[in-house]
């Protein structure tokens, strides 16, 4: 322990990233690119999303479909990445430190992507990353659409033969445009460029410690600390210092086929908020109680989340305590084929601005930050794979207290901002997904979700659309050439607007954005592509006002070494 605790800053500075993704203007097309210690991959599928965004590489919570403030701009529906295809010429087989991709696109859109990493080592990890991607895309009748997004980050892990310890820092700087408007329909407002800047900077460490005991009834435990300081253009500041332990110990058992486990997850997390008009320093502690048993094809969990405030937070909400029981189960129907699974549960979402910004990056400077909670989730679904082909069909239903949407700010003239409002809503989600790996070389994933929301108080859930399809596919011959093809089905949704004081839905069309891609391995090291976002050339609008930019040509290549 004394060993890893000396190295920790040694860590923290060393460089490793396993994952790479291409992105291009108003979209992403990811894509996962192995380093080390795997073989360096021929590009995978992913879905094209509506805007570029570089993630620091943060490992998410896992969450349900419907996450409604999910890191991408529009799309909530998360397709499943297609797994890398490896590429093999017999032998032994070479492995990479190092990576970069660079291309350029129309737009005046130059994109690049550099990883540099560790070998395969039993001791330690570490790699660091820079990314850059930038447009000067302009739409016609708005006013500059440019964008800038950079990334750098630095990873590293260490392992003993008890324990693992890992750090990381990362620094991003991205820049947009609040482009929502026609300037020539509105010649009585004067305003300079300054007025539709807009720069988000976010700084974040972490540091974690957890066992990795070879006896499984020792008392596994794992604490992580993080810190994150977030700031716009406009003076808004945001700071969060969180700490986390989890013990888990598996308890002894007589029965051959019963095993059982009991849990918790205790934490602190302090922020602190400030903008032009306010200022706030709530304090959490989530504490999570946590009992798990097995037996034959059956599983289940029962548990308790607390969720304590202390302070009142930027949105004025006092001091008090949530309380969700949780309770799930699962069990095996065909043994490695079926699996079904039901849960009721809820959950308490704390709406920071840079969780507000991150899902919409339009948004005023002083919004009223208030949490979310998810008083009740209650469904169930079925999962299975039989022979190359996997699928999952589930059913959802919550109640929100407090579920943040986004409307136009009637206070700005120009109308360009978004400002966040709550209301109470019920949400009923139908989801399915069905994918195909089967034959050599092709992988294949159709996904769809329908969403009914029924809010308490406004007419209609602004800016969430009610269904979402999405297919991608990748098929690589001859071991040389990638095609890829991705699609992306919205359905409408509607934004509050004002005609002579009343309140009116206007409704947002639907969009079907088609995407493809064109990968060419030269030799081991080099790879060349060309990829094509939005072939339909289609100006939809992902937020009420706000057109994204027409197709997108990027090309360039992917070298290891």
């Amino acid at each position: 322990m004394k060993s890893l605790l000396k190295n920790i800053l040694l860590v923290s500075w060393s460089p490793l990233l396993l994952v790479s993704f291409s992105l291009s203007a108003q979209q992403k097309n990811e894509e996962v690119t192995i380093i080390a210690p795997y073989i360096p991959s021929v590009g995978d599928a992913a879905k094209i999303t509506f805007r570029p965004e570089i993630s620091p590489g943060e490992e998410e919570k896992p969450s349900f479909e419907y996450n409604y403030l999910s890191k991408k701009l529009d799309s909530r529906l998360e397709l499943d990445p297609i797994e890398p295809l490896k590429y093999s010429q017999g032998g032994q087989e070479t492995l990479y430190r190092n990576f970069a991709k660079a291309g350029l696109g129309n737009y005046g859109t130059p994109y690049l992507d550099f990883l540099a990493g560790s070998l395969q080592s039993e001791k330690h990890l570490f790699g660091v990353r820079l990314k850059h991607l930038s447009s000067q895309g302009k739409i016609r009748d708005y006013p500059t659409s440019a964008y800038s997004n950079n990334l750098i980050s630095v990873f590293g892990k260490m392992f003993t033969s008890t324990h693992s310890l890992s750090a990381k820092i990362a620094y991003n700087r991205d820049v947009n445009h609040f482009y929502g408007f026609k300037p020539d329909s509105l010649w009585d407002i004067y305003y300079d460029e300054d007025d539709l800047k807009q720069r988000f900077q976010h700084v974040q460490g972490s540091l974690e410690i957890g066992s990795n005991y070879r006896d499984e009834y020792r008392l596994n435990h794992r604490f992580n600390a993080e810190f994150h300081y977030y700031s716009d253009y406009y003076e808004t500041r945001e700071s969060e210092v969180s700490f986390t332990a989890v013990f888990n110990k598996k308890l002894r058992s007589t029965g051959r086929d019963f095993t059982h486990s009991a849990g918790i997850e205790v934490g602190v997390e302090f922020f602190n908020y400030t903008d032009t008009t306010r200022t706030s320093n709530p304090v959490y502690f989530p504490l999570y109680p946590v009992y798990r048993l097995s037996f034959g094809p059956y599983r289940f969990e029962a548990g308790i989340r607390f969720n304590l405030l202390t302070g009142n937070n930027a949105g004025g909400e006092a001091p008090g305590v949530d309380v969700f029981p949780v309770l799930k189960a699962e069990v095996v129907v065909l043994e490695n084929q079926v699996k079904a699974f039901a849960e009721i549960s809820g959950e308490h979402t704390t709406n920071s601005f840079r969780d507000l910004t991150g899902f919409n990056p339009f948004m005023i400077s002083t919004p009223e930050l208030v949490d979310t909670d998810e008083q009740i989730r209650v469904g169930g679904g079925i999962t299975g794979n039989f022979s190359g082909v996997n699928f999952t069909a589930d059913a959802f239903y919550s109640y929100f207290n407090d579920m943040p949407l986004f409307v136009n700010d009637t206070t700005w003239g120009l109308r360009n901002r978004f400002d966040v409002i709550y209301d109470n809503m019920n949400l009923l989600k139908l989801s399915a997904s069905l994918g195909y790996v089967k034959i050599s070389g092709l992988t294949a994933r159709l996904r769809a979700a329908y969403y009914l929301y029924t809010p308490k108080n406004e007419e209609k859930a602004w800016h969430l659309s009610n269904f979402e399809a999405g297919f991608d596919a990748g098929y690589t011959f001859k071991e040389k050439y990638t095609v890829k093809v991705s699609v992306l089905s919205l359905g409408s949704k509607y934004a509050k607007t004002w005609e002579e004081g009343a309140v009116v839905a206007s409704k947002i069309k639907g969009a079907l954005d088609l995407g493809a891609g064109f990968d060419y391995r030269i030799n081991r090291m080099v790879l060349a592509y060309v990829d094509v976002n939005n072939i339909l050339n289609q100006h939809y609008q992902r937020w009420y006002g706000y057109p994204v930019q027409g197709i997108l040509v990027m090309a360039g290549v992917k070298i290891s070494f």
